[in-house]
């Protein structure tokens, strides 16, 4: 995220412009560099909390969700992958062994009535495996939402997304999840993203679109091509 004031800089950019999540912060104990961190606690009083906005922190293991709650936070995020390489490159360890960990994380929330959103990374392909399968989608999201994620994220990381893999991705997800537990988002590497978010949201309502190019345009001051997008299902 580099360093504090500027992870807090960003933040206050971002949440002037997004209205309803602004996800903050990690800490993947033994998987970076202290440097490449931002603190929770910084972050978190650095910024202008906005009534109607909220604020999960990402927290991959316990020792993340601790210092989370310590530092404030209110809901959280645990993040996962439907890539095996992916996986542990991104939180150092396997798909399994963040599931381990991901429920430890999910069952003390629970028991401070602290809500959890759950991601999952490389749903419409790797840089290291290509290809992923709408089966592993499903089933690494199945996993979130059965230990208590309220909603998933999925994540077309490195935007090689087409409106064809998005439908077929989400048609094997929805077979196990409910749309309104469900939400994508979506990178616009190859201008695809606007396709893409268009194809999840069909038949669904509109509102709750959050296309983030603009604003992080805006936050950052210069132009780019590149747009991030996330859009929730509201059914």
């Amino acid at each position: 995220m580099g360093n504090v004031p500027s992870a807090v800089k960003h933040c206050l950019s971002y949440q002037q412009l997004l209205r309803e999540h602004l996800w903050i912060g990690d800490s993947v104990a033994g998987a970076f560099e202290p440097a490449q961190m931002a603190d929770h606690t910084e972050v978190m009083k650095g910024i202008r909390q906005y009534p109607g906005i909220r604020y999960p922190v990402l927290t991959p293991n316990l020792q993340g969700f601790h210092r989370a709650v310590a530092a404030g936070a209110t809901e959280i995020s645990v993040f996962g992958a439907a890539s095996e390489p992916f996986s542990k490159k991104n939180i150092n360890c396997a798909i399994e062994e963040s599931m381990e960990k991901f429920e430890e994380v999910v069952k003390s929330a629970r028991h401070m009535n602290i809500p959890t959103r759950g991601y999952v990374s490389c749903a419409l392909g790797c840089p290291y495996e290509g290809n992923i399968t709408p089966q592993k989608v499903t089933e690494v999201s199945k996993r979130l939402y059965g230990m208590g994620c309220y909603e998933i994220s999925l994540g077309d990381t490195i935007g090689v997304g087409t409106p064809g893999s998005m439908k077929r991705m989400l048609e094997s997800v929805m077979k196990e999840i409910p749309p309104r537990a469900l939400a994508v988002h979506c990178h616009d590497t190859y201008g695809q993203a606007l396709a893409n978010i268009l194809t999840a949201l069909q038949g669904v309502n509109l509102y709750k679109v959050m296309e983030a190019g603009d604003f992080i345009c805006k936050a950052v001051n210069k132009t780019t091509n590149s747009k991030v997008a996330q859009a929730s299902f509201n059914a």
